[in-house]
């Protein structure tokens, strides 16, 4: 058996928005126990629920053993919309509503999407008792803030990928261990109001898609602003094209009473796969700011590229990679989005004693059988503030 090793760093630019709207989180926590320790400034404690800890004993029981069951690391990316409110929420309460699901310290992968994709929804009802504390929009209706949530879990060698919107998850992959050439291979899909599959579940609960400055959007009806009084059916609307993107955590706005429903979805598409230390090399999450003007596969050159010019006190593999989105974003004429990216690097056992860049950490986050390669990975099938007239 040999462990897991990997480096990972977090780095995040305001770019050249007035505010800062995206969060990163980076944490490693002891399975079915308490926090382990914080890895990065942004990570957040949190525990497991004692009954899933007693259910997962017995089912260790009735296989016939013990397991040491490691570390948990939880990485991930909240890139907000209509202020920084719901990001920080997700940061600080997503991990700890997705591990006290029934069935999510289960070995079944089928158990544990479930419990993945529950606990997106209950965070995003969560929100409905912050909304109150959340500052108002312009036109003094409640907060309008929503975030995307990409979140990567590794357990067991085990990687989960589960998001909402669009902050990709982007691998770094060789095909065979001989390979010194890495293809970037995409994990996630982003949710855009104008794909078929989101733009047929918009538009069958009665919402609509609209263009606005060249960009599809979510279309938010609200009570014209001369209206007072209860909504009901028949009052005027006003047809706001509104959101960029079909699914995130917050955009309490979309709810439609009628229906019980939200137009922007809570709910993620979750992936999961065996990660092999020969085979996959890095692990890229970023915001769209990264991704606006990075390819995936000139990120996963440029991180292979830093790490072989490895030099002291070099600045991290994640520095590094929004420091060049920040060059290009410049090279257009643009004023940069909030850009912010996370970089796990998975080491082979020889690379274990190789020296770090600076603010990166060196984690051991699981044992790893002796295996073949696993299969090829099949992939899954301009941010907005959330204020009208953006």
């Amino acid at each position: 058996m040999a462990g897991l090793s990997v480096r990972v760093s977090a780095f995040s630019h305001q770019g050249g928005r007035e505010y800062m709207e995206d969060v990163t989180q980076v944490l490693v926590e002891r399975e079915l126990g308490g926090p382990d320790r914080l890895i990065l400034p942004s990570a957040v404690p949190g525990s497991a629920a004692a009954e899933t800890e007693t259910e997962s004993r017995q089912q260790d029981a009735a296989q016939g053993g013990s397991y040491d069951r490691g570390f948990a690391g939880v990485f991930a990316v909240f890139d907000g919309h209509g202020g920084a409110e719901a990001a920080h929420f997700a940061r600080d309460s997503l991990w700890d509503h997705i591990k006290k699901q029934r069935g999510f310290w289960s070995r079944d992968n089928e158990e544990v999407s479930a419990a993945i994709r529950k606990g997106f929804i209950a965070c995003h009802h969560a929100m409905w008792k912050e909304l109150p504390k959340w500052p108002k929009s312009p036109l003094g209706l409640s907060s309008t803030s929503g975030t995307t949530a990409s979140m990567v879990l590794i357990r067991d060698s085990r990687l989960y990928v589960a998001h909402v919107g669009d902050s990709a998850v982007v691998l770094g992959v060789r095909d065979h261990p001989s390979q010194r050439t890495l293809r970037a291979e995409e994990i996630t899909q982003d949710h855009k109001p104008d794909a078929p599959s989101e733009r047929q579940r918009i538009e069958g609960m009665g919402g609509s898609v609209m263009m606005k400055s060249g960009v599809s959007r979510v279309v938010w009806k609200r009570p014209r602003r001369t209206h007072s009084g209860p909504v009901r059916r028949g009052v005027a609307m006003d047809h706001i094209p509104f959101l960029s993107v079909a699914r995130a955590l917050g955009d309490l706005w979309s709810y439609d009473f009628y229906r019980g429903e939200f137009l922007v979805s809570p709910e993620p598409d979750v992936k999961v796969m065996t990660l092999d230390p020969r085979q996959h090399r890095y692990i890229i999450l970023g915001s769209d700011g990264l991704w606006d003007v990075v390819p995936p596969q000139d990120a996963v050159t440029l991180c292979q590229a830093h790490d072989e010019a490895l030099a002291p006190f070099a600045v991290a593999t994640a520095h590094r990679l929004v420091s060049h989105a920040l060059l290009r974003w410049r090279r257009q004429g643009l004023h940069a989005d909030n850009t912010s990216a996370i970089v796990i690097v998975l080491l082979q056992p020889s690379e274990a004693q190789r020296p770090l860049h600076r603010d990166e950490e060196l984690l051991t986050l699981a044992n790893l059988p002796e295996r073949t390669l696993s299969p090829p990975l099949t992939p899954l099938p301009p941010k907005v503030s959330g204020h009208e007239g953006i």
